[in-house]
């Protein structure tokens, strides 16, 4: 059997061959049909052939599972009543293993039970492995190629998906007149035949994309149905509503499995408009395409699609957040592409310069100018609200981020805050960049907190996740750069306590500076960031073989706010990345370097 980065045979697949697979029943699952029932008894298990299900309990999505993987095995061994409901996310077909088939089947293949007890034993490690709930999920392999609104597709936009796509995996266009030449001009797309012969197309393995028509015709339905993802395309220029087709796509679609493409006549510096198309057909990710010569924009969501996007996602840390800047230069110097950046606290702010393209030896000085020659945070207030005046701060970051809305932006980016409003943590992905800044980088008690105009009470997002992975895992596949610049806290601090003074006896220190001089202790700024970080000593558990975890040298002897050694942070983090992390980029066996290599373009990008 066939195998592909990405998608390698697993479970059953990966030891039953032909003549097995054929004995064992087939049953097809329409989109939103119930597999199985939480409660029920366990008298088989099942393979999942083609498509895509959800597990849920309760409401609540607990996994998707995808093609190769088994389902309902625990519930199968053990003997107890199944414990989830598992539904189908899209038209799927699956095998079926009585008890009986799997005994014979185990008869015949003694490496039939290892090879399940392996992948349980993998879902179980992945499970408990994680610090929180990780929203990954299995990569897409169906996807319908949607016309927006009343304009055709543009005539070489699925040709060039498909030959960058192909890039990183085989793939088949599958249209309406490659359907009809091989069923006939009267084939009806949704009855048997047809749909042995799109899942077909699937099992040869690799991306399959169907491409539908600007009607919602029967083709269209049928090509929906069979899709992980709907992709709707769309000419940027002049916004329409949403077609019959599009609305149809939107009624059985959930917005995770929706993604939006913009297509632009040429590269601008900022796209605009992008918030009423997003109003209108809500997904979870949308990207603009200029079809210009150099292909790049095409390039990016070739990745996406193929499950190979390059993440980066940067870390809180202080002023020690200029070492995000040195490891996306040596980066750039090593022929990586960055898909999509997102980050906490410091890192919302590197994440944002990245995303604006500002060069990278641009940014220490505009950090210098932000947090050291404006006096945003030397400017005390009267601490009702916070303990530093904010009005300098907003005003430089507005300066140098621009009211211009985050979905415009050319390259994806996210921040994460903390809501105190509902004690949970926000995805920052639409509104002004300048204030998802702000509200990622509100260190409480120092800042007032971003209130937003829906309730939110927003602060710094290291207080529930200083290295926000995870959402980078939620929104894409492929390899992640997850550069750490948290400072090591863990050692001791010896202070004596007696000796602090007390209010009157500190006024007099302060005064009298040739005079007996406080005890050397962390300060105000210090004790809130060093308790920003409590409990996230860990942050790194979670990570995927394909995550690249970086955390820079030399950031000690130096405060959180010493914001005029950026230069210092800066060059350090660029030695290190490009003389020690990058130097064997094009021949580590590291997993996660290979799959940079392999997304990049720079090594092999298929399985021997």
């Amino acid at each position: 059997m066939t195998t592909l980065d990405g998608f390698a045979p697993q479970g059953l697949f990966a030891v039953l061959e032909g003549a097995a697979l054929a004995r064992l029943p087939q049953q097809r699952v329409r989109r939103g049909d119930t597999l199985i029932a939480g409660g029920s008894g366990a008298d088989a298990m099942f393979l999942v052939q083609t498509g895509r299900f959800r597990v849920e309990r309760g409401g609540v999505e607990l996994a998707e599972i995808g093609a190769g993987s088994v389902i309902g095995e625990i519930a199968f061994f053990t003997g107890k009543p199944r414990t989830a409901d598992v539904i189908a996310a899209r038209d799927s077909v699956v095998l079926k293993i009585a008890r009986a088939d799997y005994d014979a089947l185990c008869r015949e293949n003694p490496d039939l039970a290892r090879s399940i007890t392996a992948e349980l034993a993998e879902r179980l490690a992945a499970t408990s492995a994680r610090v929180t709930p990780d929203p990954s999920r299995p990569p897409a392999r169906t996807f319908c190629i949607l016309p927006g609104g009343q304009a055709p597709l543009p005539a070489r936009f699925v040709p060039e998906l498909a030959r960058v796509i192909g890039a990183h995996h085989p793939v088949t266009v599958v249209t309406e007149q490659s359907f009809r030449e091989a069923l006939g001009p009267k084939a009806d797309p949704a009855g048997g035949e047809a749909v042995a012969w799109l899942n077909d197309q699937e099992r040869r393995g690799g991306i399959v994309l169907f491409v539908a028509g600007p009607e919602a015709s029967a083709w269209s339905n049928a090509a929906l149905r069979q899709a992980d993802q709907a992709v709707f395309v769309a000419q940027s220029v002049h916004y329409t509503p949403p077609s019959e087709i599009e609305k149809i796509a939107l009624s059985i679609l959930p917005e995770s499995q929706r993604r939006l493409v913009l297509i632009h006549p040429h590269r601008m510096q900022r796209a605009s408009g992008t918030g009423r198309w997003l109003s209108s057909r809500p997904v979870f990710l949308h990207h603009h395409v200029a079809l210009t010569e150099d292909g790049a924009d095409m390039a990016r969501l070739g990745r996406f699609l193929s499950g190979s996007a390059v993440g980066l996602v940067l870390s809180g840390g202080g002023a020690f957040g200029v070492a995000h800047v040195g490891v996306w230069r040596a980066m750039e110097e090593a022929g990586l592409p960055i898909d999509i950046v997102g980050g906490t606290s410091v890192g919302s702010a590197m994440a944002g310069a990245i995303a604006l393209g500002v060069p990278a030896p641009d940014i220490g000085p505009r950090v210098e100018q932000i947090f050291v020659r404006s006096g945003a945070m030397r400017r005390v207030t009267v601490p009702k609200y916070a303990f530093l005046d904010h009005k300098v701060l907003d005003a430089a970051l507005r300066e140098h981020f621009g009211d211009e809305p985050i979905e415009d932006l050319w390259l994806p980016f996210y921040a994460v805050a903390a809501d105190l409003s509902t004690m949970e943590k926000r995805v920052l992905r639409r509104g002004p960049l300048w204030e998802a800044v702000r509200a990622s980088s509100a260190i409480p008690g120092i800042l007032p907190a971003f209130f937003t105009p829906g309730g939110g009470m927003l602060v710094d997002g290291g207080c529930i996740d200083n290295m926000p992975f995870r959402d980078m895992h939620g929104l894409k596949t492929g390899p992640n750069v997850v550069v750490n610049v948290q400072k090591d806290t863990s050692s001791p601090i010896h202070v004596d306590y007696a000796s602090l003074p007390g209010r009157a006896d500190l006024v007099k220190r302060t005064v009298m500076p040739f005079g007996k001089r406080a005890p050397r202790a962390p300060g105000l700024i210090s004790t809130v960031m060093r308790s920003l970080l409590v409990g996230q000593g860990a942050t790194h558990r979670g990570l995927n073989a394909d995550d690249l975890h970086i955390r820079p040298p030399g950031l000690t002897g130096a405060g959180f706010l010493a914001w005029s050694q950026h230069r210092l942070f800066y060059e350090l983090s660029y030695k290190h990345a490009t003389e020690e992390v990058f130097a064997d980029l094009l021949t580590s066996d590291d997993p996660a370097k290979a799959a940079l290599r392999r997304a990049a373009g720079l090594g092999p990008v298929r399985a021997a």
